[in-house]
């Protein structure tokens, strides 16, 4: 095995394992990458888990055809002892049943020898940036099983996904071999982070009926009131998502709580008024706009500053927030809940003339009206619960 320079310092390196019993592409690699990544260089399949022993590697580049431990036997003892360590194979011997293999022990990409510059370049980048997405996935999940308190929780709503094919296939495309990884590009804000965090929304609201597609509906209806804010085209996309997340820390609350029609006890209604705080923490691991988890931490503050969960009062509340509070609160009016039904439109426009200025923002609760009375857009909740789920769907939703 070759000694390599020291790792280097900046954010970027990562550390990739070449293992190839050719020197010429071991070296030809090497230069390829040494410039970005640490390179450690192995021979052989016995010397690359030799060296995954002693210290950590993100990503493992190999050839097939080597002597001794062969690619394919090298690829199953990496997905069973380090199924963290990315996997790219760089062949000359390359066929249709060696990639296919090679799908099925989950490597990220397939590149055939001679390579160049570029191919490399790539692929190196797409198996780094799903690497990435997987870790920040695993403190995503560790986060949600403390907030929980219940590790079958979780494991509840694992399971919906696995159930649900449109579920799974969304899923399972942010995971594909060819996809980048969650949140690669920092300046997306997050954008497949929120793509699975949207996954996961809808999938916590599929089980109670009450609330199917709320978060969608809340998402659409603070939408429109940001474009007629003439808010720009970024901060309308994080109020977007903000406002589809807003309820992701009901995961953290029991279900009986929140499908209750019942009124709650003191203890009870203390939990609930935790999720805020619950969906921005959940939120804290991923490349997610810092402005997003604030709207989702302050959604349910009062413009007079009764609201919680930390009291703040009229512009020191986000405007996202301010715009979700209005979204959600038209919403759950217009909506049958356990405890209630469905307000007409205008009963409901009523209520939010009445607590403009206690509750909410004056300004966007009459801007917002605006929109809903001049028939901007037509208040149709089913129609926005079918775009999420299908007309034919039995999902449920829930919140409270």
């Amino acid at each position: 095995m070759n000694a390599q320079p020291p790792p280097c310092d900046s954010p970027p390196c990562c550390s990739v394992l070449v293992v190839d019993d050719e020197l010429g592409p071991r070296e030809s690699l090497r230069l390829i990458l040494e410039p970005i990544h640490r390179v450690v260089q192995a021979s052989s399949g016995a010397e690359a888990l030799e060296v995954l022993r002693c210290q950590p590697i993100d990503l493992v580049t190999l050839d097939l055809n080597m002597p001794g431990m062969r690619g394919e036997e090298l690829m199953r003892a990496l997905r069973s002892e380090y199924p963290q360590t990315e996997v790219i194979v760089i062949t000359g011997c390359g066929s249709v049943e060696s990639a296919a293999a090679g799908v099925r022990l989950g490597i990220c990409d397939y590149l055939q020898k001679p390579f160049d510059v570029v191919a490399v370049g790539n692929a190196v980048g797409r198996a780094l940036a799903r690497r990435t997405s997987r870790l920040r996935l695993m403190a995503f999940l560790e986060e949600l099983g403390q907030a929980t308190g219940h590790d079958r929780d979780a494991e509840s709503i694992v399971e919906d996904v696995r159930r649900s094919q449109k579920l799974r296939g969304r899923v399972g495309d942010l995971f594909g071999a060819a996809s980048p990884g969650l949140g690669d590009d920092p300046s997306s804000g997050g954008t497949r982070s929120a793509e699975f965090l949207e996954v996961l929304a809808e999938t916590i609201e599929s089980k109670d009926r009450f609330f199917r597609g709320h978060a969608r509906r809340v998402a659409s209806y603070a939408t429109l009131l940001g474009e007629r804010l003439q808010l720009p085209a970024r901060e309308r996309e994080e109020l977007r998502l903000a406002a589809f997340l807003h309820d992701l820390g009901k995961v953290g609350i029991p279900t009986d709580i929140l499908g209750r029609a019942d009124a709650l006890d003191p203890a009870e209604r203390d939990a609930v008024q935790e999720h805020p705080c619950i969906g921005a923490r959940l939120l804290h691991p991923l490349d997610i706009a810092p402005y997003v988890g604030l709207a989702v931490r302050h959604h349910h503050e009062w413009w007079d500053g009764s609201g919680y969960p930390d009291g703040v009062a009229g512009d020191d509340i986000p405007l996202a927030a301010r715009v979700i509070a209005v979204a959600d609160a038209y919403d759950a009016m217009t909506t049958d809940r356990p405890y209630r039904r469905a307000l007409g439109p205008d009963l409901a426009a009523e209520q939010l003339r009445r607590f403009a200025g206690v509750q909410f923002d004056p300004d966007l609760a009459a801007e917002f009206l605006c929109v809903v009375e001049t028939g901007v857009f037509e208040v149709r909740p089913d129609f926005f619960a079918d775009l999420a789920w299908g007309p034919d769907s039995a999902s449920r939703e829930m919140a409270r």
